[in-house]
């Protein structure tokens, strides 16, 4: 299969004022709704502040709530894996499919593995990778990798932000 110009057929579509003016159209139509739909809620402004501060409390504390995670989990018959940076958690990730004889994983959207860049790691094993996603599978298909973004990790007893490494638990 031969790789899509993704730049070219992006560039050619921008060229098109007719998609430029659609897609104006199409965002003010979609800010006008969602104004709309706000104007029936009279709280709105309230719950997105409350919104706000539940999003910020939670990554503030992301820790914590990893951990109670972790523990219903385990509750519940779960193995938790904790990975002190990418390598770590993608060789988990190898080691069980490994031992379950797996040569290929099908996967759907995850953050945790783009930032591992598990998908190259496992190639690299001898593990077919296959995306679900439709942005990651384009991705996948053009051999590019994912966009790296800043995201806070966690360990069980640290926290502090990354870009491209991970703590998280890996379920099996």
């Amino acid at each position: 299969m031969s790789a899509v110009d993704q730049a070219k057929n992006a560039a050619q579509f921008i060229e098109d004022k007719t998609h430029e003016a659609r897609f104006d159209e199409l965002i003010w139509m979609l800010r006008q709704k969602r104004d709309e739909a706000a104007s029936q809620v009279p709280e709105w402004e309230q719950l997105r502040d409350l919104a706000s501060e539940i999003k910020e409390h939670t990554l503030s504390n992301l820790c914590h709530y990893l951990e109670m995670f972790e523990a219903s989990a385990r509750r519940n018959g779960a193995t938790v894996h904790w990975a002190r940076d990418g390598h770590e958690h993608n060789q988990i990730v190898y080691d069980i499919l490994k031992s379950k004889n797996a040569d290929t994983l099908i996967k759907s959207k995850s953050m945790l593995t783009e930032e591992c860049d598990t998908r190259a790691f496992l190639k690299s094993r001898g593990i077919k990778v296959t995306e679900t996603d439709l942005g990651e599978r384009i991705q996948q298909l053009d051999d590019e990798p994912p966009t790296p973004r800043r995201v806070q990790f966690c360990s069980p007893k640290t926290s502090f932000a990354l870009t491209q490494s991970a703590f998280w638990p890996t379920i099996s």
